[in-house]
């Protein structure tokens, strides 16, 4: 019988936050999903918290879980940024290279 046959200790729950801190840190967002949906599984698995200690385990992890959340949007929200800026140089050099192009001294 496995582990996840039965129901999740609170080590488990301790090392899913550990796991999920570690790939936020990292920036390893695809390892971050696939622990996420693992993650998914085993609350569906392991239903409502049996003890103080399970709950106390849970709400731990859920406060994790949207602090790395609240991090990956941000993340998200730099990125976004970064990529509007590379557009609009890629923009502004495309048309610096057009007024190179004509040769006219002038132009600037």
């Amino acid at each position: 019988m496995s582990e996840l046959d039965g129901p999740i200790s609170i080590e488990q729950w301790r090392k899913f936050g550990q796991a999920m801190r570690k790939h936020a840190d990292t920036g390893d967002w695809q390892a971050l999903g696939r622990l996420n949906e693992l993650l998914i599984q085993a609350l569906n698995r392991a239903g409502a918290p049996a003890s103080p200690a399970q709950q106390q385990a849970r709400a731990e992890l859920r406060r994790l879980h949207a602090q790395v959340l609240a991090e990956l949007m941000q993340a998200r929200d730099e990125l976004t940024c970064e990529m509007k800026r590379f557009k609009d140089q890629q923009e502004g050099l495309a048309a610096y290279q057009l007024t190179r192009m004509s040769g006219a001294v002038d132009d600037i």
